[in-house]
């Protein structure tokens, strides 16, 4: 027997084994320090979105002020991302009109035993669920289910839902109902009717100010992306004229939502106090990122009368 050639084998199979158990031992020690590293960058990047937040609510107080009347799609605030970069990353923020949707909050209103339905608003809902061609059964239930889910008593309504629903042995859910205004769009998920939608093409063009019941919307930055919110709001069933009068909007807005109304209808017979030619709402968008990783952090803002801002809900995406 050749033991020199049988050594060598063996040689050679020991380096191979070696060899591989190597290359795993390396594999999970870069998986190791990547995870690492990933963690440390999460932990990092959240406090940065949030300090890069600030300073750009800052800058949108101080601009805001030059366009008290009028805030268009060419404003600089729409239009030019703040960034700010240091050692580990650069921050982008990127700010939208967060105006322009139906904030479901809005049909209620106040009263002495607690809240009653806005009649008008509720109305307008109603027609936008209609122009997303829900079914009449589906329209209702849901309408009754968010009233449900907002009203103190425990009484259900016709198609609505109370505690019973959501505690039952049947319910995967378990949950009763808060007896609040909704504070995310997510809450509605919750509902049995939403369950048989298509939740991204339903929720489309509807939003929650969180425990706010206002309801505005600047007609200076609409698109065609809200034809339907418009159409519903002032009863007209012809979408297309609605995108054109939307589309044929004068770069640089109206002066008076009276000039945009007036191309519509003659009628005064929708919701009053909503429309305007500025904002009060906006949306933050930071984007953090190096070679390697990328956080988001997305923020709704609200500007009171003074036009101090106050942050009203945030989303951290990783």
């Amino acid at each position: 027997m050749n033991k020199p050639g049988v050594i060598l084998i063996s040689t050679l199979l020991v380096v191979m084994m070696m060899s591989i158990i190597s290359i795993q031992i390396s594999k999970k020690f870069f998986v190791s320090i990547q995870r690492e590293a990933y963690l440390d960058f999460k932990n990092h990047s959240y406090e940065m979105l949030l300090s890069s937040e600030a300073q750009a609510i800052k800058s949108i107080e101080k601009q805001i002020i030059g366009y008290q009347n009028k805030l268009t799609h060419r404003n600089p605030i729409l239009n030019n991302s703040f960034f700010y970069t240091n050692d580990l990353a650069t921050i982008e923020i990127k700010v939208r009109d967060g105006s322009n949707c139906f904030n479901l909050n809005s049909i209620f209103k106040k009263s002495k035993n607690g809240r009653k339905v806005h009649q008008a608003n509720r109305e307008w809902l109603e027609r936008i669920l209609r122009l997303k061609r829900l079914q009449e059964s589906d329209i209702e239930s849901f309408l009754d289910q968010l009233i449900d889910w907002v009203d103190i008593d425990n009484q259900p309504l016709n198609f609505g839902a109370e505690n019973y629903f959501y505690t039952g042995p049947l319910s995967p859910i378990n949950q009763f109902t808060p007896k609040r205004l909704l504070l995310d769009l997510s809450e509605l998920r919750n509902f049995p009717v939403v369950d048989t939608l298509n939740f991204e093409g339903f929720s489309q063009n509807l939003c929650v100010l969180p425990g706010r019941t206002n309801q505005l919307i600047n007609v200076n930055t609409l698109s065609s992306n809200h034809t339907i919110l418009m159409a519903a709001f002032f009863d007209e069933e012809n979408l297309e004229f609605i995108e054109s009068q939307i589309i044929d909007i004068p770069k640089e807005g109206y002066d008076s939502t009276d000039f945009f109304v007036n191309k519509i209808t003659q009628s005064k017979d929708f919701p009053l106090q909503v429309l305007s030619t500025n904002s009060k709402n906006f949306i933050l968008k930071g984007q953090i990122y190096n070679e390697s990783f990328s956080n988001e952090l997305e923020s709704l803002v609200i500007l009171d009368i003074s036009n101090s801002a106050r942050v009203l809900n945030r989303s951290f995406n990783y």
